[in-house]
């Protein structure tokens, strides 16, 4: 029997080319038994530079990628919002876009955040029967907290899903409208969104969902404590239980390529496949202020135990 194809979608730009990078080494890795098709939406063709880059990486593993040029003048009117403003792009608007971009005969794709890791197969999901589900997902770190579904005004029972991560079945949006209905709602509720096309998927979605186990999606929040206190009693089960995340979700503002995010969980897991890619002599990142002090906590301080601020982690 013919293994189901693989279709991966992601957003990048320039300056986000080596981290989808990284995370794109990490799909090819562990799906080598598979037909893995990957299309990354740009809103402008990416440096000649990158582009050789990619090639060399689906020469390398015998698999494809693509681009979808994708016109973000619409969304040009829906600045970005919330906490993370200042380090989101324009480009978290793109997977909306995904069932008018991609080729007709693409039914289902996984969507992946560029600070995402995948650390084991994902074939199953595409052999799971999808008809009469727009998306899969995996619970947000935020699931439980009670302001959110009175901002979107649905029931909090529907639950509340993070979008870096999420099997979308192309064929029920094109059948129904999904994409429009979320521009659609962008439009007419704008006033509604924090959490930008996360919000706008969630209410559209909110009853055309199919729940996925969380080792598709570990968001490294979940075993923060200020997050994990927050959970159903199932939840932290869930969570304590997933020894081995098949996909790692970096959703945190400290991401793995980050100096700061030194001793965090599965920093390891991006630096194994960092060095398996074709940018593996990338340098940790420092912060734009303060770059001294920040090496000396690195090389210095942290590596004794020595941390003037802690993040608590279960």
């Amino acid at each position: 029997m013919r293994k189901t194809e693989i279709n991966i979608v992601c957003a990048t730009d320039d300056n986000y080319v080596p981290y989808c990078g990284v995370m794109l080494t990490s799909v090819f890795e562990n799906n080598r038994d598979r037909v893995v098709n990957v299309y990354i939406m740009i809103d402008k063709p990416l440096a000649h530079s990158n582009q050789a880059l990619f090639s060399k990486l689906a020469d390398k593993y015998g698999q494809s990628i693509d681009y979808c040029l994708v016109d973000n003048k619409f969304l040009e009117h829906f600045p970005l919002k919330g906490d993370g403003a200042d380090y989101w792009s324009i480009v978290t608007y793109y997977r909306l876009y995904a069932a008018d971009l991609l080729p007709d005969d693409v039914d289902k794709v996984l969507y992946l955040d560029c600070d995402t890791i995948v650390d084991g197969s994902i074939g199953d999901l595409f052999d799971l029967d999808w008809s009469g589900y727009a998306v899969g997902a995996v619970p947000d770190m935020c699931v439980e907290w009670t302001d959110y579904y009175e901002r979107l005004r649905y029931d909090r029972s529907l639950g509340y899903f993070n979008a870096g991560v999420v099997l979308i079945n192309l064929d029920y949006w094109r059948k129904n409208g999904i994409g429009q209905m979320c521009l659609d709602f962008l439009a007419e509720h704008y006033d509604w969104v924090v959490n930008n096309d996360q919000d706008v998927l969630n209410y559209v979605c909110r009853d055309k969902k199919k729940d996925l186990p969380l080792a598709y999606n570990y968001q490294i929040q979940f075993r923060m404590s200020y997050f994990f206190r927050t959970f159903s009693d199932a939840m932290k089960k869930q969570i304590l239980e997933t020894s081995r995340p098949v996909i790692i979700h970096y959703a945190a503002e400290l991401k793995p390529w980050m100096v700061q995010y030194y001793a965090y969980p599965y920093k390891d897991v991006w630096q194994k496949y960092k060095q398996q890619s074709f940018w593996r002599s990338m340098k940790d990142q420092y912060p734009s202020r303060r770059a001294w002090a920040t090496f000396i906590k690195r090389y210095f301080l942290w590596p004794f135990g020595l941390k003037l601020k802690k993040t608590d982690f279960i």
